[in-house]
């Protein structure tokens, strides 16, 4: 077994929370929706607690105000909590001003729900883009030490993005990257170790390449959702192209998951980054 460290993540969401949706979209509608966010990430825990393994937790502010209970069992279970921001909003549909006070609503919320001091952020659907980085200089100046929120991809991020752990300058100091986990295949860098990637690829070519990536010292970064342990869960009209995305194959990720935690070793995001409270 490789003793490199790899980072563990959820995003802390319920299955109503797709971005560029029309009605689930609509925020005034949601306390009419069945949670089943509590029931979903009890089997991540309980996944985590078989296997002694700890994560970070990207939690949406709304659901750590609608339910605190199940923030502050999460971090005394040792999880690490981090903020996905307050209403799953994607950073580049916002303005600063929006952004900012959609942050500082989600960590007003984490703190009430006991999940203590914030310093790691996830932005819903990696959507950071050359024209938001003032989204990194918002985070810091709010004490947020690292984010994870950039993709080296052409139609999801940019290409100019890092792909491995990196520090990024700010106005107001230091912020350190780590972007999503990706793998060079002709001439474009694809994801594989979470979401509809890591449900699309065979396990033991997942296994293999974070194995190899371990064996040359670098860790990987493995991201779910509690929906994705979810089988009956409401099913919402949708562009065939996010349906695929949402719905496709979520019978395989608890038995990966599973297995990657038999076979490698993780850690919390801010362990990972060698990054204190």
């Amino acid at each position: 077994m490789t003793t490199c460290r790899n980072a563990l993540t959820v995003d802390l969401e319920d299955w109503y929370h797709i971005c560029g949706t029309g009605r689930t979209g609509d925020v005034s509608t949601w306390d009419a929706y069945e949670s089943r966010v509590t029931r979903n990430t009890a089997k991540i825990l309980s996944l985590l607690r078989e296997h002694r393994a700890r994560a970070t937790f990207f939690v949406l502010g709304y659901i750590a105000g609608r339910e605190p209970e199940l923030i502050a069992d999460i971090a005394k279970e040792g999880h690490e909590i981090a903020t996905h921001g307050h209403y799953h909003r994607r950073v580049f549909e916002m303005s600063e001003e929006e952004f900012a006070e959609d942050v500082d609503r989600s960590l007003e919320a984490i703190s009430s729900a006991g999940g203590g001091r914030v310093i790691g952020y996830r932005a819903p659907e990696w959507s950071i883009r050359p024209h938001t980085m003032w989204a990194l200089r918002v985070l810091r100046r709010r004490g947020i030490r690292y984010d994870s929120s950039m993709v080296p991809l052409t139609r999801m991020g940019d290409r100019s993005f890092p792909t491995a752990p990196c520090r990024i300058p700010t106005e107001d100091g230091e912020i350190l990257e780590f972007p999503l986990t990706t793998v060079r295949c002709f001439g474009e860098h694809l994801p594989f170790t979470g979401g509809l990637p890591l449900r699309l690829m065979p396990y033991f070519y997942v296994l293999s390449r974070i194995r190899r990536m371990n064996a040359g010292g670098d860790a990987a970064m493995v991201y779910v959702h509690p929906w994705e342990f979810d089988l009956e869960q409401p099913r919402i009209e949708l562009p065939r192209s996010r349906r695929i995305m949402h719905y496709f194959n979520l019978r395989s990720t608890p038995g990966k998951l599973s297995g990657l935690l038999v076979n490698l070793r993780f850690a919390p995001l801010r362990e990972v980054l060698g990054v204190g409270h």
